[in-house]
């Protein structure tokens, strides 16, 4: 007996293990299937771990190519577990049909009815088969989501890729990682951009939980994470206190996100800051921020000095080495006192978690008035005064714990025994950042003439 040329495709949503077991469970139901029908297998598409549900974005490249290859008349059949295995989407099984009247393909399946789609008969059943996929499908995803918000709100693990810091169940901390995490946090509240954060990973072979090396934005996405400080989120919202230990305070992780959601912030490397005040400081006649140029000592000459001048235009300039040293020793000078230490109490740091506490709160009770609106006890007219109260609190919320503290970024300064050392042994971007944290800089125009510093002309306001 001739064999007819056949396709076979496999396809599974979930594939946990990561091993293709249940396409290896399909290519064996498979095979038999052909011995039973007279098919021969002259070509083969496998999508493992892609969804074919309504809801799914992921493209499925070998069933397009299947769809692509059956056109071109390369086989006659396809052989498939399920109709759900090819599609759930009513609109991809008008491919399907149009395949078999156009092309004469046949379907062989399993564990689904098979039927003519060369008729109308045929065509009606496959279109009603493909809204119960779809329909059982959507089902399928709202009771899923259902029960993953359910335990979220309980503080449990609802799935995912494993969190880089936590072991695979996510209730537990993996200690090597949450050392990472935590010297991570502690690098970026302490001035270390977010690029030399991850250049660091990367130089001592630290890979991402997928076994990759670090860029600035798989850091930025880690760090934000609030299971990081031991709170429950479900699309985008704390819902509860996880129970799970914190890698990282709750004022800490609060800090680090204002930090990393700051829009200023670059995380490329070609526009890092070369100059101790560029950008920092501001002209004291147009208010533009200060940055570093060169200019020739004389027409004769190929040597130059190098002065801050206002990006916008020639408002002021002033020589970059004197103003570095003088900045610097002011600076040098106040965290050598001996009340250095109180520099490090913030009487402005809010009280984060029972903040957190207070937003769970407001959330519940704009769900109760949404309720309370769908049962008709109260009005729109209610539905709005109240909700719009409860989000103006929860704004001033999100205000208040995106404060961030000046400890870790003076800590090692204020409690040094030589100051000047722990100074010059910081990189360039951590003395930035310590006088960001410290201090205003002002750079005014005037006496040009003058051969010497003058101090007059940088005015610091020291920041409370």
């Amino acid at each position: 007996m001739t064999k007819r040329p056949a396709a076979k495709y496999r396809r599974i949503s979930q594939d946990r293990e990561g091993q293709e077991l249940g396409v290896q469970r399909q290519d064996e139901d498979l095979d038999a299937l052909a011995e039973r029908r007279g098919l021969v297998y002259v070509a083969d598409f496998v999508d493992n771990d892609l969804g074919a549900s309504s809801r799914s974005q992921k493209p499925r490249p070998e069933y397009r190519r299947m769809l692509e290859a059956a056109r071109a008349g390369e086989f006659e059949v396809v052989a498939t577990y399920t109709t759900g295995r090819l599609t759930r989407r009513p609109r991809e099984f008008e491919d399907l049909i149009d395949l078999a009247v156009e092309h004469g393909i046949e379907f062989a399946y399993i564990r689904s009815p098979e039927f003519d789609l060369r008729t109308a008969q045929g065509r009606r059943i496959a279109r009603t088969l493909a809204a119960q996929d779809a329909g059982e499908a959507e089902e399928m995803g709202e009771r899923v989501a259902r029960a993953a918000q359910q335990r979220a709100e309980r503080g449990l693990n609802h799935g995912g890729r494993r969190c880089y810091g936590y072991t695979k169940d996510g209730l537990h901390i993996e200690p090597t990682e949450a050392a990472e995490v935590t010297k991570m946090a502690d690098q970026l509240l302490a001035g270390v951009p977010l690029g030399a954060v991850t250049r660091d990973l990367n130089s001592r072979g630290v890979l991402t939980v997928r076994g990759n090396k670090w860029s600035p934005g798989t850091a930025r996405d880690l760090l934000r994470r609030p299971r990081l400080a031991g709170l429950s989120e479900y699309r985008g919202k704390i819902v509860g206190k996880g129970q799970w230990p914190a890698i990282l305070s709750e004022e800490v992780h609060a800090a680090l996100v204002t930090l990393l959601n700051d829009p200023s912030r670059r995380t490329t490397t070609g526009n890092r800051a070369a100059y101790l005040l560029s950008g920092i400081a501001r002209c004291g006649k147009c208010g533009g921020s200060i940055t570093s140029a060169g200019v020739k000592r004389d027409q004769a000459s190929e040597t130059y000095r190098y002065i801050y001048k206002c990006r916008a235009g020639a408002c002021v300039g002033r020589r970059r080495d004197w103003v570095d040293d003088f900045v610097t020793a002011v600076v040098l000078e106040r965290l050598a006192r001996a009340d250095a230490r109180d520099l490090l109490v913030d009487d402005d740091r809010p009280d984060v978690p029972a903040l957190r506490e207070e937003a769970l709160a407001l959330r519940v009770r704009l769900d109760d008035l949404a309720a309370a609106f769908a049962d008709g006890t109260i009005d729109r007219g209610q539905l709005r005064t109240g909700s719009e109260r409860i989000r103006g609190r929860l704004d001033e919320i999100d205000a208040a714990v995106s404060h961030s503290s000046r400890a870790p970024v003076l800590a090692e300064l204020v409690t040094a025994d030589d100051v000047r050392a722990v100074w010059d042994r910081m990189s360039l971007e951590r003395q930035r950042a310590v006088i960001q944290t410290l201090m205003s800089v002002v750079l005014y125009p005037g006496g040009g003439g003058r051969r010497d510093f003058d101090p007059t002309k940088v005015e610091i306001t020291w920041k409370t």
